[in-house]
């Protein structure tokens, strides 16, 4: 137990509505940690202190800033209602397969959201917080690149709409959305100095032959000849001196993943819940520490619980994966595509490495896959917990696999951790 100070951040002022309170508006700020729990192997409480403050000094320059603090710049967009029962597993007290609480997701993160007076009872801060459309692909039609400016994009609002309309759709043809337009919008897309793959080609040199290719890897991909190349595997060096891996992948494999992500993310960014800030269009670190601050000032928290998830990206189970994918795809060709994605490997030391479990970091198509598994194993798990069993107010934010939930009662904080270990422990077991 540990008792923390305001937090040393900067973010501009601003109004807390207080009204969504029935008490105090303010409780102190908390500093962040990244203690790592092994599925969990490490968590901590920390106990807050009682002072009040609602405006803030800004800081002079946010946008310099390399490492996470707290902008105020995007604070009018930085929090959502997430109101959805969770998914339970077999053998477990929830479920996986057809819940209806599962695909009756209410929430539509990337709509506009007007402050109004909130509720007079204790509900999630999310509920108080302007948010504007989101950036990028998850809000409103996208610009084309090519000359005639009609790309696959458009026809993806379709999709979007449908997916929003029925929370039970399976959508079953997804595929011929792949188009050598869409193909060219998602090379586009690609970080142009990124690390060749293992054959050696840059994005630069792909450029040249992206016109001559395209139609050649559309044909591929939609006659089943596309071929998966493995990753190259390289380590970065973490903040505590560990080596992180990441699996460089193929250009081409880059294009194909990225169109997609592109697709599946017309159907996903309706379902996933307001406090998810990770890999959204529109959403960054900062965005998450901005909500992270209004909660704790603007709720009664009292105590905080900080997880990490230990080794996320190299343990997603690949069966669980593709069952949960099919919650909402029922293309099998799509289907087919991320799995051998995920079956790909990677090149180490001059010899393939088979993938058993786990997605590389550094794949275009994993971050998406991370926030898919996260939010049937955690968010909709841990926001019906917070419904069916939090006595007091409790708020959550979360970015990847790095996770903040803050509690007015010391009790429901260590009820939480006991009930958050049992869930990993369970999962674990069924992976």
């Amino acid at each position: 137990m540990a008792n923390h100070s305001d937090p040393e951040s900067c973010v501009t002022h601003r109004e807390v509505w207080s009204e969504a309170l029935a008490g105090e508006t303010g409780r102190p700020g908390i500093e962040l940690r990244n203690h790592e729990i092994g599925m969990p192997t490490e968590s901590t409480i920390s106990e807050g202190n009682t002072g009040h403050g609602i405006n803030r000094k800004s800081c002079s320059d946010p946008a310099q800033s390399e490492t996470l603090r707290m902008s105020g710049s995007d604070l009018h967009r930085s929090w959502e209602v997430s109101a959805v029962p969770g998914v339970e597993l077999p053998g477990g007290t929830e479920k996986v397969i057809d819940h209806k609480s599962v695909i009756d997701v209410a929430e539509k993160s990337d709509t506009p959201v007007v402050p109004k007076k909130p509720p007079n009872k204790g509900k999630p801060a999310e509920v108080v917080e302007e948010r504007g459309v989101a950036k990028g692909n998850a809000g409103g039609p996208p610009a084309g690149r090519t000359q005639s400016r009609e790309t696959a994009l458009t026809g993806l609002e379709g999709i979007r709409e449908a997916a929003r309309g029925n929370r039970r759709m399976k959508f079953t043809s997804l595929l011929h959305h792949i188009t050598p337009s869409l193909l060219v919008e998602s090379f586009y897309n690609l970080k142009r100095n990124a690390a060749a793959g293992v054959d050696g080609v840059t994005w630069r040199d792909y450029e040249s032959i992206l016109y001559t290719r395209v139609h050649e890897l559309h044909r591929q991909i939609h006659t089943g000849a596309y071929r998966v190349q493995a990753s190259r595997r390289v380590y970065i060096s973490k903040a505590d001196g560990k080596l992180r891996p990441l699996g460089i992948a193929a250009v081409e494999d880059k294009i194909v993943q990225q169109a997609v992500v592109k697709v599946l993310s017309t159907i996903y960014e309706g379902d996933f819940l307001g406090f998810s800030y990770g890999f959204r269009a529109g959403r960054s670190q900062h965005d998450a520490l901005d909500a992270l601050t209004v909660g704790i000032k603007s709720h009664r928290v009292g105590w905080i619980l900080d997880a990490d998830i230990q080794a996320f990206f190299d343990t997603i189970d690949h069966a669980w994966m593709m069952r949960f994918l099919e919650h909402r795809i029922a293309d099998r060709r799509i289907l087919r595509l991320i799995r051998k994605w995920l079956k790909a490997g990677v090149i180490e030391d001059g010899r393939r490495v088979a993938a058993e479990k786990g997605t590389p970091q550094g794949a275009v198509i994993s971050p998406l896959l991370a926030n898919i598994y996260l939010h049937y194993v955690l968010d909709l798990w841990a926001n019906r917990w917070r419904q069916r069993h939090a006595t007091g107010q409790v708020i959550i934010v979360r970015y990847a696999d790095d996770c903040v939930f803050g509690f007015e009662r010391r009790g429901n904080a260590q009820t939480f951790l006991a009930a958050l270990r049992e869930r990993m422990a369970q999962f674990v077991a069924w992976c």
